[in-house]
């Protein structure tokens, strides 16, 4: 059996209130799963945006 099959079983048995509590938490896990592709992006980005602005010297907060 499938996991969305498992899911799928296992929330049929839950009352409809719980259902629904399920179905936000699926839907945040999708808006979760979005997000963090975007804020790859993102990052990625701004590293090389300040990539050109520092060079390997500019880098005192690495120094121990």
């Amino acid at each position: 059996m499938s996991t969305v099959e498992l899911i799928y079983e296992k929330a049929k048995s839950l009352p409809e209130p719980l259902q629904t509590e399920a179905l936000h938490y699926v839907d945040y896990l999708l808006a979760r799963r979005v997000g963090t592709d975007d804020q790859t992006e993102w990052t990625r980005f701004s590293g090389q945006q300040l990539s050109r602005q520092y060079g390997p010297a500019d880098a005192v907060y690495d120094e121990d």
